[in-house]
């Protein structure tokens, strides 16, 4: 019995090291096919790079430093000849060798990426479609990848629900770190960001993408898409040579992050023979800078559209839409007022831009954690637009696009947070032309409504708003309308100081207004007569019962009649 245990266990043990043997050789055959596989496209770019056209540097302009690396904006990017003949057959190469090792090691992410990356790089977006279609590596990374060639085909919807179910799939730790934005957010903002939790960080990463959405009105998120698009391409490239022959490391993935995958190469001559020539990546041009200038996370603070510089050359970050080749201004007015527990918001807009062709316009705001609301205006230049949602607008704005120049214009609006259900309160303010009679009802204010914050001082403004009541209010209020100059500058203050300019003394007007409210609510409204008042910069404000519920709005005084 004992001799026939003992040859029992001396096979068991002969089987387990023939186990252990084909384990390991099938351990050693893959990383020999992932070496091959990183050699084979080591081999790609350094023939990539002696067929790369030559082209101009940046002469000595920098527009942002980051480590090893120099970055500076082209408005347009520079023109180079086709792509040579020889690269395309490299990289022919290159996807059948990865394809042949792909189909033996299906499991294997960086193949599986590569596979899709090469097909985008050679502008085969149907070949990469079909190849994440069969993805069999890690599942969220598969989503992942989904999400790269559905971007690259501008399907923003299908990306923007695949990159939501990579994050949702991959590990908790992963998932923290793709969704960082800290490359992305200014200094004061980026501080507090990375001294927060994961979880704590996911408030600020709502109003980023939110305020820093290129269209309010689109149905998806390409900026937030582009983003990750970036994040699958700096994981690739962790284990992969670079087209510029440079060692990967924090400031490349930090370059990427904020600015873009180049779309273009090439390289700059030097009079060393010895020496390699320097590689310049081309980002997509033209590029904007979404996001605001203002603080993120001060959720009390209003912006104004003069917070969203497009155009930024030191922006932390720059995205290229498709679809968008230039930027424009809307003059565009906008207001909110309650309607139960759901706002109705309004806009009076008008776009000068002359090289609008075929232009389009919707208005769209959106809650603090929700999908904007939009809705097509009547009309594509100069018109009104209005829309209702549950809750209270954070953000709210209007977007005339046109396909036929690329242009985009637009006008946005972000408001402080406030919280005033169940207590006496004011809708916002909304500048109007008067007629022979006040604007009784919201809707022949804003069919009347002034586009934009200017207006002539030689005609009367007309000032509309709602009063919402507390249950114990009987009606009458006290109500106080204030005109005050705010455009203070420094030669106007040292002349108001020598006496040579009079000083800016504030207009009131006061009055009791005792009409009941009608289910809660009273509209108001009064014109201004501002022909005394000279050129400039206004805040325009209404009390009512003293100081302690108050709504203002801005506007600029001309010479000359306006819209």
């Amino acid at each position: 019995m004992h001799v026939a245990l003992l040859a029992l266990a001396l096979q068991l043990q002969v089987a387990r090291h023939g186990v252990a043997a084909s384990q390991a050789a099938v351990i050693a055959d893959s990383a020999g096919d992932l070496r091959r596989a990183q050699l084979e496209q080591m081999a790609f770019e350094r023939s990539r790079r002696a067929y790369l056209p030559y082209g101009a540097g940046s002469g000595g302009r920098c527009d942002v430093r980051l480590g090893r690396f120099c970055w500076w904006y082209d408005s347009s990017m520079p023109h180079f000849p086709p792509e040579a003949e020889n690269i395309g057959h490299r990289r022919t190469d290159l996807l059948a060798a990865l394809d042949q090792l792909g189909s033996r090691h299906t499991g294997d992410d960086w193949l599986a990426g590569m596979r899709v990356h090469y097909r985008i790089d050679g502008r085969n977006l149907a070949g990469a479609d079909s190849v994440v279609r069969g993805c069999r590596a890690s599942g969220w990374w598969c989503s992942a990848l989904v999400g790269y060639v559905a971007h690259s085909r501008a399907e923003e919807q299908r990306a923007d629900s695949a990159f939501s179910v990579a994050l949702d799939s991959m590990p908790p730790d992963s998932a923290c770190a793709w969704r960082n934005i800290a490359p992305l957010l200014k200094d004061d903002d980026r501080d507090r960001y990375e001294h927060l939790s994961c979880d704590g960080r996911r408030d600020l990463e709502r109003r980023y993408w939110l305020f820093s959405r290129p269209l309010l009105t689109s149905a998806a998120n390409d900026w937030r898409n582009e983003f990750y698009v970036r994040r699958v391409l700096a994981r690739l490239s962790e284990h992969a040579a670079s087209p510029q022959a440079l060692s990967w490391g924090d400031d490349a993935a930090e370059l990427l992050l904020r600015y873009g995958w180049p779309i273009a190469w090439s390289q700059i001559k030097t009079n060393d023979p010895m020496a390699s020539p320097s590689i310049i990546g081309h980002d997509p041009s033209p590029s904007f800078a979404f996001a605001p200038s203002a603080p993120l996370a001060d959720s009390t603070t209003a912006m104004d559209d003069d917070a969203w510089d497009l155009l930024d050359l030191r922006a932390e970050a720059r995205y290229a839409p498709r679809q968008v080749r230039r930027t424009a201004r809307v003059a565009a007015q906008i207001a909110r007022f309650r309607r139960g527990d759901s706002t109705l918001v309004v806009a009076a807009f008008a776009a000068s831009d002359d090289s609008l062709r075929t232009p389009a316009a919707a208005f769209a705001a959106a809650t603090s954690d929700g999908t904007p609301v939009a809705k097509a205006a009547d009309s594509a230049r100069v018109g009104f637009a209005r829309l209702t949602m549950f809750g209270q607008p954070v953000v709210a704005g209007v977007e005339i696009s046109d396909s036929t120049t690329g242009t985009l214009a637009r006008m946005r609006y972000a408001y402080a947070a406030r919280s005033d259900s169940g207590r006496r309160a004011l809708s916002d303010l909304l500048f109007y032309r008067p007629a022979a009679e006040q604007a009784a009802e919201l809707d022949s204010a804003l069919a009347r409504a002034i586009p934009g914050d200017t207006v002539a001082r030689e005609r009367p403004l007309g000032l509309f708003w709602e009063t919402y009541a507390a249950a114990s209010d009987t009606g009458a209020v006290d109500v106080q309308v204030t005109v005050e100059r705010i455009d203070h500058g420094f030669f106007r203050s040292a002349k108001q100081r020598m006496g040579l300019t009079p000083e800016d003394t504030p207009i009131r007007m006061k009055w009791t207004d005792v009409r009941a409210p009608v289910n809660g609510m009273t509209a108001r409204a009064v014109s201004l007569d501002l022909g005394q008042l000279d050129a400039g910069r206004y805040r325009v404000s209404v009390s009512v019962n003293g100081t302690s519920v108050t709504s203002a709005r801005e506007l600029t005084l001309t010479e000359r009649a306006g819209r």
